[in-house]
């Protein structure tokens, strides 16, 4: 009498790696993005100085907006020394 072996093969490294990777950016995109509804409901994904995200309600389309600063921030030695 033969034994019967399982159809189920190991996993890949390739395959391993690809899962990993997805995840991860999975948990990028939920810590930087956040999705808004209302009038203009839509997608955001970036931190406070530079974003870029996507409209479907009001006037759809996809924007973005990259100033380069955080709002967060407090501003550098220098930058203080020149506002004076």
């Amino acid at each position: 009498m033969h034994k019967l072996r399982p159809f189920a093969r190991r996993p890949r490294p390739a395959a391993l790696l690809a899962g990993g990777l997805a995840t991860a950016g999975l948990g990028v995109l939920a810590t930087f993005g956040s999705v808004y509804d209302g009038q203009n409901a839509g997608a955001t994904f970036g931190t406070p100085g530079c974003s870029v995200g996507v409209e479907w309600r009001g006037d759809p389309g996809a924007f973005g907006s990259c100033t380069g600063t955080d709002p967060d921030t407090k501003p550098t030695p220098a930058e203080r020394h020149a506002r004076h």
